[in-house]
């Protein structure tokens, strides 16, 4: 095993806290829709996902004409996979030509710009998107527009969305995480940590409720507990590059450079443009090299 110096504090093993790919999940799940969509294309094949393979508004339609859900998922899939990997216009112009074209409902489409948001980093055009979903449906969307508040590190509005919030039936789970997010943003770490207990007693593998017991023990002074509580939200999703983030952000302060930036490659990997994890990268000291390199 590699040992890295610690720049004054001693010797590391730099893939001590390493978390590769476990299974996959990101190209399993393109493959298996790539599948679907050839199964319901009748030709027992379709190409990877990405516009580059041909997903656009015609394969969308061809989809969606068998069920609107499926022309979700992989139009979904196909601007998920332009907007992570980078294409960000070429992802909006895919969602803006579905939206002309009609093919999908407007709530779909609002959908994907909020994802595109995502991608980018631009919580505020997210929950402008989830907010004008739930106008449409006419419903108030708790867990999805606390999700996005958390990001924002909008407390408040997060207090006034679980009055609404604590009488309903909806998303219990999420209610207690979302109330664990409040308590750990007011230093009440013991009560947000009961919370987000509560919330896997609830839903045993929400990744959401795993990340947020990473950042109360990270609060708490608990460097390396944080790091395996990020890697045990890596395990169930991959894909989500704010666990990235905050696993490469905890090494730097502990003081392990070597493997924050390995942490932050492997980050890039799932979404080479991230702003975020380049910046963590360059106060790591190293150089922001595309996946494939490094790792």
């Amino acid at each position: 095993m590699p040992l890295a110096g610690n720049r004054g504090v001693g010797e590391y093993r730099v893939d001590e806290f390493d978390m590769p790919d476990p299974d996959q999940k990101i190209n399993d799940s393109l493959d298996a829709l790539s599948r679907l969509f050839g199964a319901i294309r009748g030709d027992g094949a379709a190409g990877g996902a990405g516009r580059d393979d041909g997903i656009g508004v015609a394969d969308v339609a061809e989809a969606a004409a068998e069920s609107k859900t499926v022309g979700h998922m992989l139009a979904s899939t196909g601007v998920a996979r332009m907007a992570n990997f980078g294409d960000v216009n070429g992802a909006v112009k895919l969602v803006d030509e579905l939206s002309a074209s009609g093919v999908l409902t407007a709530q779909h489409i609002l959908d994907l710009r909020g994802m595109i948001c995502n991608s980018i980093d631009d919580h505020e055009g997210e929950l402008e998107a989830v907010v004008r979903r739930d106008e449409m449906d006419g419903k108030i969307s708790h867990a999805r527009r606390a999700d996005v508040l958390y990001r924002l590190g909008r407390t408040g509005e997060m207090e006034e969305l679980c009055k609404t919030w604590e009488g309903s039936r909806q998303d219990r789970g999420r209610f207690y995480l979302c109330r664990a997010r409040i308590l750990r943003a007011r230093g009440k770490l013991d009560q947000a940590r009961r919370h987000a207990v509560a919330m896997l007693t609830l839903e045993k593998y929400s990744t959401h409720a795993v990340e947020l017991l990473g950042d109360i023990l990270a609060d708490s002074g608990d460097l390396r507990g944080a790091v395996l509580q990020y890697n045990r939200a890596l395990k169930g999703d991959y894909k989500d590059v704010q666990f990235h983030i905050k696993k490469a952000e905890t090494l730097v302060r502990m003081g392990r450079p070597d493997s924050a930036a390995l942490a932050c490659r492997r980050g890039l990997a799932v979404r080479p443009d991230s702003a975020q994890l380049l910046d963590v990268l360059e106060r790591a000291g190293g150089a922001a090299e595309r996946p494939g390199g490094g790792i």
